[in-house]
């Protein structure tokens, strides 16, 4: 599978003209970087050195990364972000949040206090009616700040992996001009062909997202804009403990 992998690649690469810059360990899945063994199996030393990875890795597209230790840290760095930063349109300043089991150990209710207009959380029913998809939406669309948990962070792209699933709606990554991911060490993976092994028996929802950095497009003159599409800005905070 990987002979043909890089033979594929590579012809890919001739075609365009372009040298090959696939690192030496592209392709490799080993029992010690994943494929047989989940992120648990890894060391902490082991998860460490791929955090430093995604680090250097999502500094090169622009996203932010913060470390904390515990839930507590979290909520502090997302209370700083709040105090630091404005809405892109209007002056109340409200935020969403998944209803997610790490989230809602942040207790944001307390932490934000008064420093928000609204803290919507995206609760509801896991087949919810006309009425209540539309409060929703309208919580999402008014919030500035999004926050989300992810199943996965890739260390070799710097790339976040959420799927959709009732309470956890994909446009709380898209919508809001910032995005907010908050990830647990243990959910680090080496690279995209472990995140394919590891799909292979944990199920797809309806929706699954790839994340590298905020939205950004270099359409008109070829001049780099962010959040043209989507958030114009991603931070992630890693929860280390």
């Amino acid at each position: 599978m990987r002979t043909h992998q890089q033979e594929f690649i590579r012809t890919v690469q001739a075609a365009l003209g372009k040298r090959s810059s696939l690192p030496p360990d592209f392709f490799d899945v080993s029992p010690s970087n994943g494929m047989e063994s989940d992120s648990h199996g890894r060391t902490i030393q082991e998860k460490t050195v791929l955090l430093e990875r995604f680090v250097q890795q999502a500094s090169a597209v622009n996203m932010g990364v913060t470390q904390v230790t515990d839930p507590a840290g979290a909520a502090l760095a997302i209370r700083e972000l709040v105090d630091t930063t404005q809405p892109e349109w209007g002056t109340e300043k409200s935020v969403a949040i998944w209803d997610h089991l790490l989230l809602n150990q942040l207790e944001l209710e307390q932490v934000l206090g008064d420093s928000v207009a609204d803290l919507f959380i995206t609760r509801g029913p896991e087949t919810p009616d006309v009425k209540t998809r539309q409060a929703v939406r309208q919580g999402i669309i008014d919030a500035y700040i999004g926050i989300t948990s992810a199943d996965f962070f890739v260390a070799q792209t710097a790339t976040l992996v959420l799927r959709d699933r009732p309470g956890q709606p994909r446009a709380v990554s898209l919508v809001p001009s910032i995005h907010v991911a908050v990830v647990e060490l243990d959910q680090i993976l080496e690279n995209l062909t472990e995140l394919y092994a590891r799909l292979k028996t944990d199920p797809l929802t309806n929706c699954m997202s790839l994340i590298s950095g905020p939205s950004k497009t270099a359409d008109i003159e070829l001049v780099m804009v962010h959040g043209a599409h989507g958030p114009r800005q991603v931070h992630v905070i890693v929860v280390t403990g």
